[in-house]
């Protein structure tokens, strides 16, 4: 009847000792297991680890990828070549005269420039890959850019044509015309491209424009016609110089003038600027922006802008 006792003790004895032994075992693997942890680069460990538990683990470098939107306020200069403002109209006016060819091609204006304030906005998608940021980006501002010119060329004495009896056609021709246009809006769609470094992000852009503005130019030609008649020989032989008959130049469809409101303008843009960004989620621009419109109505514009 002692057997099972000691049985009973040698189990429970057995029982005890192999207690310390496993939780010895359990230790070490533990140990193991957080060396190699520690020892592995902490991008894979943070790469391994479960949304939840990677904490505050961020890259290391600023993100500009997505939409963004923002307001701009700075100066616009803009300057209009009014070379060929009233062409177009003088050629009118000397259609089917021997004056056409002669007279329409003068250049009767000459440039101007002037300068204003400007606001608008922006919005825009960028991608990037590693430090380069590639996107797009619709820009508006507003403007009121207006620019005159007007002058008077001549008189100036245009030789006519030789008529069969020997005489010919002297004109005097004097040209006096005027043109204005005023910009009031521009909206640019652009491609943009930057380089980041830090928080700054330089940038280079190329773009269409679209501008609208309002167009005011005329011309008046005004002169007169003289024709010499050739020397005769008279009684005696003596010689008797031409009475030369002079008159107005009278042309129908003198003057000439147009006014035009919100016209639609085509261009291109381009320009650089930098951006920085201030906070997550906040960035401050400055930039130079250079708008070209070859025609509006036979004037050709260029706008540039400097912003923040």
């Amino acid at each position: 009847m002692g057997w099972p006792r000691t049985s009973g003790a040698c189990d429970k004895a057995s029982a005890i000792s192999d207690g310390p032994l496993r939780r010895g075992r359990g230790l070490r693997a533990g140990l193991a297991a957080l060396t190699l942890i520690l020892m592995a680069p902490a991008g894979a460990v943070a790469g391994d680890m479960p949304d939840f538990l990677r904490g505050s683990y961020t890259p290391t470098y600023t993100r500009w990828e997505g939409f963004y939107v923002g307001g701009q306020a700075g100066e616009t200069f803009g300057s209009a070549d009014f070379a060929n403002a009233t062409q177009s109209m003088l050629n009118y006016i000397l259609s089917n005269t021997e004056l056409q060819d002669q007279v329409s091609g003068w250049t009767t204006l000459p440039k101007g420039s002037t300068g204003a304030a400007s606001y608008g906005g922006f919005i825009g998608y960028n991608y990037q890959w590693n430090d380069v940021v590639m996107g797009g980006e619709l820009n508006y501002n507003h403007t009121s850019l207006k620019i005159g010119a007007a002058d008077t060329i001549g008189p100036l004495l245009v030789p006519g044509a030789n008529l069969p009896d020997g005489s010919t056609v002297y004109y005097t021709v004097q040209v006096a015309s005027a043109a204005s246009v005023a910009i009031n809006d521009i909206m640019t769609a652009r491609l943009r491209g930057g380089w980041t470094f830090d928080n700054f992000m330089p940038y280079g852009f190329i773009g269409f424009a679209v501008g609208r503005a309002d167009v005011s130019r005329s011309t008046t030609l005004a002169g007169s016609t003289k024709t010499t008649t050739p020397p005769t020989t008279g009684p005696g032989g003596i010689v008797i110089p031409g009475v030369p008959v002079t008159g107005p130049l009278i042309l129908p469809g003198d003057p000439q003038s147009q006014v035009q409101t919100g016209v639609f303008a085509y261009g291109f843009a381009a320009g650089l600027g930098v951006e920085v960004a201030l906070m997550q989620n906040l960035f401050a621009r400055a930039e130079w922006e250079f708008v070209e419109f070859p025609n509006i109505s036979d004037i050709r514009v260029q706008a540039n802008s400097a912003r923040v």
